[in-house]
């Protein structure tokens, strides 16, 4: 294999009975997530799982991973339950500003205009630097303040992986919902009904789906540990090689544990997952098809080899995946280069 800068899934993975993404609670009935689509000129209202729950169920496994290997991790990040704020716990510490922000030396007060561009380009410097799940999942920083001074900035580092929302496909999806109740020895509500403390015979129903969810993913792998205020690699490439191996590893993870909503009571199915892994050897993005399309392989086959013809090169390929166990073992070895 080439060098791979850019990535993109693209499937349908089968889950039954899961209860991963819901909307909230109407009276006794826990209300599952759904969203409208079209497919073939048709709207449908579908089950959907969001793309934030996917982008956190990433991030969570990437953490696990990095704590094993040693990657750097911010104080928030490395938590049982990580802050999505991530460095912006450092940012507030004045000693960790001094240690690694030595543009900061020497202010006081009140930053503004211009004095504010130093501290901005260290930033950009940092969030790609000082923690693996920062630099992938990026973060927006408007403020920092030790104490000692106060800035506002305006920091954005863009997250590198791209995620769409989990579509339940119109055909193959279905929730149900089920009638629940507390097991208590006594079978009076009186105490549930008086009072608040979650006692006595609760009567409830929740939701559980069956369907094969349309995924969409694309990792811009050659971002990892760019600057994109210097417009440079912070970190050397054994690092880099380091931090795409843990990122490729959490998709994988990602592919075979959801630890969403109710899974103490309703651990998905996990099923199965037919699709593709498209990979891009220069800066040309991997393209994506969605899975929701019926015939959508065939669609991607062919914007691959047109987009080879634009380059006048076979940069661009595309894997077919018959199963998770395959895109495991083929993001692994995608993983080792």
């Amino acid at each position: 294999m080439s060098m791979i800068q850019n990535i993109s899934l693209v499937g349908r993975l089968t889950l039954n009975l899961a209860s991963l993404n819901n909307e909230g609670s109407e009276g006794n009935a826990t209300q599952p997530r759904s969203a409208t689509v079209v497919q073939d000129g048709q709207l449908y209202s579908v089950p959907v799982i969001s793309g934030d729950m996917l982008k956190h169920w990433h991030a969570d496994h990437l953490v696990k991973i990095a704590q094993d290997r040693g990657l750097p991790l911010s104080t928030n990040s490395n938590r049982r339950n990580p802050d999505p704020n991530r460095i912006k716990s450092e940012l507030s510490n004045p000693e960790w500003v001094k240690a690694n922000i030595p543009e900061a030396e020497g202010l006081s007060g009140k930053i503004k205009g211009e004095d504010r561009q130093p501290i901005e380009t260290a930033l950009y410097r940092e969030v790609a630097k000082a923690c693996v799940v920062t630099d992938a999942h990026g973060l927006l920083i408007t403020e920092i303040n030790t104490g000692e001074f106060d800035a506002s900035v305006a920091v954005a580092r863009t997250s590198r992986i791209q995620v769409g929302f989990m579509v339940g496909v119109p055909s193959k999806s279905v929730t149900k919902h089920y009638f629940h109740t507390k097991f208590v020895s006594t079978r009076t509500g009186k105490q549930a009904r008086e009072g608040g403390a979650n006692e006595g015979q609760n009567i409830f129903t929740r939701p559980a789906t069956s369907a094969e969810y349309a995924i969409v993913v694309n990792i811009d792998l050659a971002g990892l540990g760019f600057d994109d205020a210097k417009n440079d690699y912070v970190i050397p490439e054994e690092d880099r090689k380091k931090r795409k191996k843990a990122i490729l590893d959490a998709l994988s993870y990602t592919l075979l544990s959801q630890p969403g909503a109710n899974s103490s009571q309703q651990f998905p199915h996990i099923m199965d997952f037919q699709g593709a892994i498209v990979t891009s050897a220069n800066r040309m993005p991997a393209p994506t098809i969605s899975p929701i399309k019926e015939g959508y392989l065939d669609t991607l086959k062919g914007l691959i080899e047109t987009a080879n013809e634009m380059t006048d090169s076979e940069t661009m390929s595309l894997k077919e995946i018959n199963g998770i166990e395959e895109a495991v073992k083929y993001l692994t070895a995608i993983g080792k280069q």
